[in-house]
């Protein structure tokens, strides 16, 4: 959407467009929230961040990142790592690489080399390959806190 910043792993990237949510849009922190919360069972980001909620409204998503991290600590397990994929063809992202997996690093509280971002174009082909959508898939590895030196 024209007009929007396009902001991805808590990066903004001038691009001239971005998307028409109720936060601030960010797909791969999105795609995070979801990974975490499949994997310790505890529902999705619409669960925890609903759109009709107020305070969601605007919402740095990078910061639902923060928040669902101590949602995996309540429930007894500790995130070890992080691989993350995105897919949007009109907006090169090799040069925001780095800051996102910075960015996921420290909202999970990780070491950089447990996070890995990668992205793709899709060379024109789909909604992502013409820039009407953006995709992004996340996986993350948790362990029970207790089998961390086991």
């Amino acid at each position: 959407m024209p007009g929007k910043e396009l902001v991805l792993g808590g990066v903004s990237i001038a691009a001239g467009v971005g998307f028409d949510t109720h936060s601030d849009g960010d797909v791969l922190s999105h795609a995070v929230v979801d990974a975490l919360a499949g994997a310790i069972a505890d529902g999705d980001l619409g669960t925890h961040f609903p759109e009709d909620d107020p305070a969601a409204e605007d919402a740095r998503s990078l910061g639902f990142v923060e928040e669902f991290a101590a949602v995996v600590a309540d429930h007894g397990y500790e995130v070890s790592n992080l691989d993350c994929f995105v897919v949007l063809g009109t907006v090169r992202l090799r040069p925001h690489i780095e800051a996102m997996r910075a960015n996921l690093a420290g909202a999970l509280g990780l070491p950089l080399e447990a996070v890995s971002v990668k992205a793709r174009s899709n060379d024109g082909i789909g909604p992502e390959g013409e820039g009407a959508a953006c995709s992004a898939w996340a996986s993350v590895l948790v362990y029970p806190v207790e089998n961390r030196n086991a």
